[in-house]
């Protein structure tokens, strides 16, 4: 009786990791441009998982893994605006339910209820997951200086694109 016990938990266990995928080279870009100023900035190191049994979904980047077009705009990012060092990751832990994803978005310590459109394709041992939504980076309690507000716009677009691989 043990051992079919200890068989089906095997079985059963093995069956919900086959649902998992993952990845660590997801990609997530954000414009935070205005007419004055372009400023995009794009991590090719984005980590992600979904869970296609529970709809689990968790991204995570660190802050630090932003390449800007130029290095002084990304020494400011990092060291002015979301302090990095204090602050050296974002996240979002929630669900995708019916073309959305909706749970808790946390940027610069600062954790937010979101629920966005989103799209998950599972096909085979790989899940793609693309979504695109504004942040406005007031709500995070990052500061922008007055002498650069005009510069910068009160909303960053946010791109996640991601290919995640079955767990295996």
């Amino acid at each position: 009786m043990k051992s079919i016990l200890l068989s089906f938990a095997l079985l059963l266990t093995a069956q919900l990791s086959a649902q998992q995928y993952l990845t660590r080279q997801g990609n997530i870009s954000f414009d935070a441009g205005s007419p004055l100023e372009d400023i995009t900035a794009k991590s090719e190191s984005a980590s992600a998982v979904y869970d296609a049994s529970s709809e689990k979904l968790g991204v995570q980047v660190l802050m630090t893994s932003f390449v800007f077009k130029r290095a002084l705009m990304q020494e400011h990012f990092n060291e002015n605006y979301v302090e990095s060092e204090t602050y050296p990751k974002a996240s979002f832990k929630g669900l995708y339910k019916e073309g959305r994803a909706v749970g808790t978005l946390t940027i610069h310590g600062v954790s937010k209820e979101v629920d966005v459109p989103a799209e998950i394709a599972v096909q085979g041992e790989e899940a793609s997951l693309r979504t695109e939504f504004p942040v406005t980076i007031e709500d995070f309690n990052v500061e922008i200086p007055g002498t650069v507000r005009e510069k910068i716009d009160a909303e960053a677009k946010i791109v996640v694109d991601c290919t995640m691989k079955l767990r295996k």
